[in-house]
């Protein structure tokens, strides 16, 4: 009977879970990876290295569940609502050819959670989660542009063409969209107060990139856009954390999750006059996501307790840049030489992360919290662009819990302060918009900058088994 109640528990969990991951705008979510994990992990600012207790251990240190008194199910998600301020503009001589835009986005991005822990003895538990790792992505319309080559739209079509023939004059549209999914089963075992624990991910990932240029009317497709779509990308990874009581009240921990290399092969359609081109061309490609290092330290008494976290992610690793390698040499290069290969230059720095969060106990039905995280914008001015860019430094989060017989409900919010990105002379970004011959390289005359902020809603339910 048992049995059953926490098959028919898990199914519905799992429902719950893809129902929230196929949400239309998922790809609005423009930071890479969660500050938090967990609703209870959020109210105290992600600082919960030291702490445990939740199925998003398996995230982060699977030690914990070493710990376990009880079987316990948990679901919830983070519910991201980005605010995105995109502004640009080309100053040229000729006032027909200068535009600017100024463009505010308000995607949405909602990342679930699921995962089971029980308790095998005193000393030993295991767990399975299943939960959005992390990604980016970028939805942005009706850029005003000039050609990618700078001739007229006659001269580009090789005819005449009625009233808006002689502008140069055309509209941008941009979509990206990459998401990580993880699956962790894990277990920890206790050795006095040494905890040991282990987990093995299996990490699901998919991209998404379309570029494209039409006239102003929308009547024509200028060549030069592109459309890619990767297959479907599994890949291993693995995490190993340890955690050891000092004292009564005093707690170390640290983990190592490993790197994973995403395979995301896929497919590339190419707007051309050539009608072979739009059946598109397979592309070879990789994508690797950072290993990362995180430290803590908590001290807990019957109603309180607080954490302090460091984390490192060696980002210049995995996000120097992105290379695409086609079977065909169907993309045109800003110097208008067709190649089978290019990539984004994206030159990421690494990052150290401070997360510090407090929780209080008032009585066995309510809890508090509050937190705060810190880390230094890991993308420089030469690896800006509206897909990826503004990383936000400042979050600061509260949080809670209500306890009622078997189930805790969590609620956390989360605020990340506004952080403005200036876009380099040198980024990708800049000479695909100010180099349209090898006569014309204009990049001093384009200029372009991207800020963000976010405010998400965490919840999580834990469901206790006896």
């Amino acid at each position: 009977m048992i049995l059953s109640r926490n098959i028919i528990i898990g199914l519905i969990l799992i429902l719950f879970f893809f129902r929230l991951l196929s949400y239309e705008e998922l790809y609005g979510f423009h930071g890479i990876m969660q500050p938090s994990f967990g609703a209870r992990a959020a109210g105290m600012g992600g600082a919960f290295q030291a702490v445990g207790g939740s199925v998003m251990d398996l995230e982060s240190n699977p030690s914990h569940l070493a710990r376990l008194k009880q079987t316990e199910w948990e679901l919830g998600s983070a519910i991201h609502l980005p605010n995105i301020q995109y502004t640009d503009q080309f100053i040229d001589v000729n006032p027909n050819r200068s535009y600017q835009n100024s463009i505010v986005e308000h995607p949405k991005a909602i990342l679930p959670y699921i995962g089971m822990m029980k308790p095998i003895s005193d000393r030993l538990g295991i767990g399975f989660a299943l939960y959005a790792q992390g990604g980016g992505g970028g939805h942005f319309k009706n850029i005003k542009r000039n050609t990618p080559d700078g001739r007229t739209l006659s001269e580009s079509f090789g005819t005449n063409i009625p009233f808006i023939g002689e502008g140069t004059r055309i509209v941008e549209d941009l979509d990206f969209r990459f998401m990580t999914i993880k699956s962790t089963f894990g277990g920890g075992y206790r050795f006095g107060n040494l905890a040991v624990g282990v987990g093995v991910d299996l990490s699901y990932g998919f991209m998404e990139l379309k570029r494209t240029y039409q006239d102003e009317t929308r009547s024509l497709t200028i060549p030069g856009g592109i459309r890619y779509q990767s297959d479907t990308a599994y890949a291993l990874g693995g995490k190993i954390g340890t955690s050891y009581d000092v004292t009564d009240h005093i707690r170390i921990a640290y983990s190592y999750t490993s790197k994973t290399i995403l395979p995301l092969e896929g497919t590339m359609k190419v707007d051309s006059f050539s009608p072979e081109r739009t059946f598109g061309t397979r592309v070879s490609r990789f994508m690797t996501w950072p290993d990362k290092h995180i430290a803590g330290i908590s001290y807990r008494s019957d109603r309180f307790i607080i954490d302090f976290d460091i984390k490192y992610i060696p980002w210049s690793e995995s996000f120097k840049s992105s290379k695409f390698r086609l079977e065909d040499a169907w993309v045109r290069t800003p110097l208008g030489v067709e190649t089978n290969s290019f990539q984004f230059n994206l030159n990421w720095k690494n990052q150290t992360i401070f997360a510090l969060g407090a929780e209080f106990k008032w009585n066995e039905r309510y809890t508090s919290r509050i937190g705060y995280s810190y880390g230094k914008n890991v993308i420089p001015s030469n690896g800006a662009s509206p897909m990826l860019g503004a990383s936000i430094e400042h979050h600061l989060a509260l949080g809670g819990s209500i306890t009622l017989q078997d189930l805790t409900f969590h609620l956390a919010c989360e605020y990340g302060f506004p952080k403005r990105t200036n876009g380099g002379k040198t980024s990708d970004w800049t000479l695909s918009h100010a180099i349209f011959s090898e006569k014309q390289i204009q990049p001093f005359q384009f200029s372009y900058q991207k800020q963000m902020s976010v405010f998400s809603i965490y919840f999580g339910i834990e469901h206790f088994l006896n």
